[in-house]
């Protein structure tokens, strides 16, 4: 079963952090860093909580902005009826075409190559 209050989030098939939305004993996210100095970290401290503000400030890069031009479109392509980050980054683990992070839910077993954008730029040998 996947539990979507808790993620890791991946550069590639690497852990660099871990995130408990709903951890217990507490109403705030909780986040280890497992890497340093990377500029897409939700903190700069290695493990502690944060705000729900500064996760909903990092989960605003990992989605399409509500004013994008398709942004209808693309909604209706994940079967949403309206804007919520959250939705969107459950259907799409976070997946940008510019970067190589994304987000796999506890349970899943999914790797970069099965949710990645760029199947042709980074598993050339696998597009058929």
């Amino acid at each position: 079963m996947i539990d979507y209050m808790e993620f890791d989030v991946m550069l590639f098939d690497d852990v660099i952090a871990t995130v408990k939305l709903k951890p217990s004993g507490s109403d705030k996210p909780y986040v280890i860093n497992y890497i340093k100095g990377f500029n897409k970290q939700f903190s700069p401290n290695p493990e502690g909580y944060i705000t729900k503000d500064e996760l909903e400030k990092w989960l605003k890069w990992r989605v399409f902005p509500e004013t994008r031009v398709n942004a209808d479109e693309l909604l209706a392509a994940l079967g949403l009826k309206s804007y919520n980050r959250w939705a969107i980054v459950r259907k799409t683990h976070g997946v940008m075409a510019d970067d190589e992070i994304w987000l796999r839910f506890k349970g899943e077993t999914l790797k970069h190559r099965d949710v990645t954008l760029r199947k042709s730029l980074y598993y050339p040998d696998e597009v058929v």
